[in-house]
């Protein structure tokens, strides 16, 4: 266990508070949409989905342009607000009856948009608070944990709210979420300097480098890029397999879909956390074969999750699946944490969010289209197997390191 001054000790515990609200909120409030969306346009409810991974995308590709030139706790703080103002909007059209499509998609592509600023801004935080490199990965740990406690929380706040408050008002939850990691926020940081920042470029050079930065300092590192190809492809199976795949294939098989993916992703998230506190005290000593693991298991989980029409058995393979995350995350943060400059930090992090989307986006896309050709089960089989393709390919080229210790070095 680590030590830390009272200071940090207070503002950790506070930003973590934070993020653990902001990532529940977030967590609930995907699969609110994607059910509203799907009352509407049923299978269509993909293309949703899609708006927001493109808004996240467009946002972490082009928001450095201006919250590089803010504090991070402002980014932060204003992201919390104003997503929820916006979400309180849709529980209103909810009580009004004026819910549609349209209100939908605009405000969700919105909070998307400000929801693209957050993440950045904290990962730049936490070097100001965790200066010691021993204590960073455990710091790295403890703030992955939050999104496994969130996919724990989200979904059974979801189980919890069923049936007595109407989906429209899932947003009022979701609202409140946000408006409290606000203020946890505010209170972690209001004694913190501002993390540094380097000025390299000004005028338009300011404004290319706030989008390609990221790219500079890591198109040098072939562990970084091959983590950055696996996210994608792993956020493509996420998406397509467990966010809307999932959904889809519960109201056409499940009597009961709504308990059972609530279950479903209530035992992905223990999975989660179990595994982030497993490995939230080893140091990844090789990050490489950490993301290969992950690729693996979660691959093979979700190319059998469609085959599991017992809901212990659904719950048993979705927690096998999530034993993927803390392998992939820890090693990706301890990858941008030694090999990037600190204050290259955001940039490097809104790099893995464009490839995070990315995946989203192409899945959301081809998502519709692949159903109905082959399916929503197949396709879902079939993404899994990608990933576990991708996972494959790491061992391969490990190999042929291995093998040509020489020719590696040079490449």
């Amino acid at each position: 266990m680590f030590v830390l001054k009272p200071l940090s000790q207070r503002s950790i515990s506070l930003l973590w508070t934070g993020q653990v609200l902001a990532a529940t909120g977030s967590e609930f409030y995907m699969v609110a949409v994607v059910w509203i969306a799907a009352d509407f346009i049923g299978r269509d409810a993909g293309y949703v989905s899609a708006l927001q991974s493109g808004t996240l995308l467009f946002g972490s590709l082009f928001g450095g342009i201006v919250t590089d030139r803010w504090r991070h706790s402002t980014t932060m703080i204003t992201a919390d607000l104003l997503r929820a103002a916006l979400l309180l909007t849709l529980s209103l059209a909810g009580i009004l009856h004026l819910m549609s499509l349209p209100l939908l998609v605009v405000l969700a592509g919105s909070i998307a948009l400000l929801t693209s600023t957050f993440d950045p801004s904290l990962q730049a935080t936490l070097p100001t608070i965790a200066v010691d490199a021993e204590i960073r990965h455990a710091t790295n740990g403890l703030f992955d944990a939050t999104r496994r406690m969130a996919r724990i929380l989200g979904p059974s706040l979801i189980a919890l709210v069923n049936g007595f408050l109407p989906k429209t008002q899932f947003f009022t939850v979701t609202a409140a979420t946000f408006i409290f990691s606000a203020l946890a926020v505010w209170l972690a940081v209001a004694k913190l300097p501002a993390a540094s920042r380097r000025r390299d470029f000004s005028g338009m050079a300011a404004v290319v480098d706030g989008v390609l930065g990221g790219w500079r300092a890591a198109r040098g590192h072939v562990a970084i890029l091959y983590g950055l190809f696996t996210n994608l492809m792993g956020n493509v199976a996420w998406a397509m397999g467990i966010l809307l795949g999932m959904i889809l294939h519960l109201r056409e098989t499940s009597a009961d879909p709504l308990t059972d993916y609530s279950l479903m992703m209530t035992a992905y998230g223990v999975g989660n956390l179990t595994t982030n506190l497993i490995l939230g005290s080893v140091k990844p000593r090789r990050p490489v074969v950490w993301i290969i693991a992950a690729k693996l298991i979660f691959g093979s989980g979700v190319f059998l999750l469609p085959l599991m029409h017992d809901r212990i058995w659904l719950m048993i393979v979705a927690c096998f699946a999530a034993i993927n995350g803390p392998f992939e995350n820890l090693a990706m943060l301890h990858l941008m944490q030694t090999r990037s400059e600190p204050h290259r930090l955001a940039q490097v992090y809104r790099l893995l969010m464009c490839a995070i989307f990315t995946g989203l986006l192409l899945a959301y896309l081809m998502s519709p289209t692949l159903f109905a050709w082959f399916g929503i089960g197949p396709s879902i089989m079939g993404s899994g197997a990608a990933v576990f393709l991708s996972g494959v390919l790491g061992v391969g080229l490990l190999a042929w390191k291995q093998a040509h210790p020489a020719r590696a070095k040079t490449s």
